[in-house]
């Protein structure tokens, strides 16, 4: 920031950012619940995004 302004436009996806991409409390149980059942770890992103469309997690 640069006087109060930002130097740069805003990203068009939040992609990747952290803030964005955090888990809310009902996903933290599921993968807590997922990782107890030894799924892999693209099968617990896979339905993290099949729960919440606007989702930007990544692993």
């Amino acid at each position: 920031m640069l006087c109060g302004v930002h130097n740069h436009d805003l990203a068009p996806n939040l992609s990747g950012h952290l803030l964005a991409g955090r888990l809310r409390g009902e996903e933290k149980q599921r993968v807590i619940d997922m990782t107890k059942s030894l799924a892999k770890h693209r099968n617990i992103l896979t339905d993290l995004k099949e729960k919440n469309k606007e989702s930007v997690t990544l692993i």
